[in-house]
């Protein structure tokens, strides 16, 4: 859509903006965990300090943090796109690539609140940690707040298929998921605790001896009903999008008058 209101210099470079602060977050949340947290990490484990041993690198396997990632990347490639470099114009003004980064930053809100937060607590207010909190409003709460809003506006002027892009939109998640749990089973890192068949165990069953195929199937489960959280988010995000579309049109068509 030309003449998109994401087009405009000012907001290109608030974009722009945005997406570099995002990346330079995240960087200080790896490298600060590398440099403080990883040496004092069994200490703050068995303290109950922090519930949640990963740090550096695995944090790339969390999914929060990979959709973060993918919304800086783009931000940064679609401002630098509407400041002249036509390529990366043309690359991101596709709503089914900027669809799909929504969709995804937009579950990671929905999840964090709905599922992860009453796990999830702050980190101490010592020197050198402290920042991570506001990193996590950042990457949980801001981020996905202001990305989804940006949905609103249109770069194409066109009706997208729902279940077609819906299903296109699944393959990440669902590569995601698999990876995590075949990973997880290699090195005993999962970077959430529904993507451990144990640690599904433990919480559903209590002190019973784990069953391999039960807790297989409640992977299962629970892939299935990840899959289709996604794909609903996904068609409810495509029906706003046409919406909006047929919206601009209609107010782009001019009335016909009456003689």
């Amino acid at each position: 859509m030309k003449n998109s209101k994401l087009d405009s210099k000012p907001v290109s470079v608030f974009l722009l903006i945005f997406g570099i602060l995002g990346l330079l977050l995240m960087a200080h949340h790896i490298f600060s965990y590398e440099a403080i947290l990883r040496p004092r990490m069994d200490y703050l484990l068995e303290n109950k300090i922090i519930t949640n041993g990963v740090s550096g690198a695995a944090f790339l396997r969390m999914f929060t943090n990979e959709s973060n990632i993918f919304v800086d990347l783009y931000l940064i490639f679609f401002a630098l796109g509407n400041l002249g470099i036509k390529p990366l114009y043309r690359f991101t003004h596709s709503e089914l690539l900027r669809g799909a980064i929504t969709l995804y930053i937009c579950v990671t809100g929905i999840i964090y609140f709905t599922v992860l937060l009453p796990f999830s607590q702050p980190f101490p207010m010592e020197k050198g940690i402290w920042f991570s909190n506001v990193i996590n409003i950042w990457n949980h709460l801001i981020v996905p707040v202001v990305f989804t809003a940006l949905w609103f506006f249109p770069v194409e002027n066109k009706v997208l298929p729902k279940v077609k892009n819906s299903l296109i939109n699944l393959i990440f998640p669902i590569l995601y998921f698999i990876m995590c749990i075949i990973l997880g089973a290699i090195d005993g890192f999962y970077p959430y605790p529904f993507l451990n068949g144990e640690q599904m165990w433990e919480m559903l069953f209590k002190d019973k001896p784990y069953d391999s195929l039960i807790g297989t199937l409640l992977l299962v489960a629970v892939v299935i009903v990840l899959s289709g959280i996604f794909f609903g988010v996904s068609t409810a995000l495509i029906a706003i999008h046409n919406k909006r579309v047929a919206k601009s049109k209609t107010e782009k068509t001019p009335a016909t008058s009456v003689k």
